[in-house]
């Protein structure tokens, strides 16, 4: 996920599972400069908001899906705990032998907790939702300043070069607050990856032999 390349509207997804979270190519119009300032504005601002949106729309559609396995596993994890807990209870209270079925719904249980916590559903599912609300924060940001920006040029009648540089600085602003929400959720999902995968190695039980 982490790189861009103009003219690629590819990124690739952090486990190849689904739609890649794309970028759309660089204006023409602005590496060509064969438009008016105006235009050229237009075009770029166009395609900044795009790819906000864009990786916006990525992160609600991982956080939808990520939240449905999220709660699938914990209501399996609480049917399987509770009753691997009255199985020997039943079995207590009528006076048979001891059920062993208890202890492999416990199991069972554990393992599908194992399962959320490895593959970071629950955690993702939080981390989704806070970069899809802190792109959205700042798409609004940055169109509440071009819309100062645009009533003060009208109010001055003519767009002069200090404008135009404000509103250059806006749509880099933009852009570079995509990319550093994006590269920042990504290391902490890369983080909590290496984490639960090196917690897994130091669990992995070996024979004997090996482990010396």
């Amino acid at each position: 996920m982490p790189g861009r390349e103009t003219g690629t509207p590819e990124i690739r997804s952090r486990r190849g599972r689904r739609r890649d979270l794309g970028g759309r190519p660089f204006p023409a119009i602005a590496l060509e400069a064969t438009g008016g300032p105006q235009e050229i504005l237009q075009e770029l601002r166009a395609w900044a908001e795009r790819e906000a949106e864009d990786a916006i729309e990525w992160y609600l559609a991982d956080k939808r899906r990520k939240r449905l396995g999220s709660r699938i596993v914990s209501v399996l994890t609480i049917l399987l705990a509770v009753g691997g807990t009255l199985i020997p209870l039943a079995s207590v209270i009528s006076g048979g032998p001891p059920q062993g079925w208890g202890y492999v719904l416990l199991a069972l249980a554990a393992g599908c907790k194992g399962f959320d916590h490895f593959f970071g559903m629950s955690s993702g599912w939080m981390r989704d939702i806070t970069a899809a609300h802190a792109l959205r924060g700042a798409l609004n940001d940055f169109r509440m300043a071009w819309a100062a920006e645009h009533l003060r040029a009208a109010a001055d009648g003519a767009l002069d070069p200090a404008a135009l540089e404000r509103r250059l600085a806006l749509l880099t602003s933009l852009v570079e607050a995509v990319q550093r929400q994006v590269e920042s959720e990504t290391a902490e999902w890369l983080s909590d990856f290496r984490a639960t995968a090196q917690q897994l190695q130091d669990n992995v039980v070996l024979p004997p032999g090996e482990r010396a």
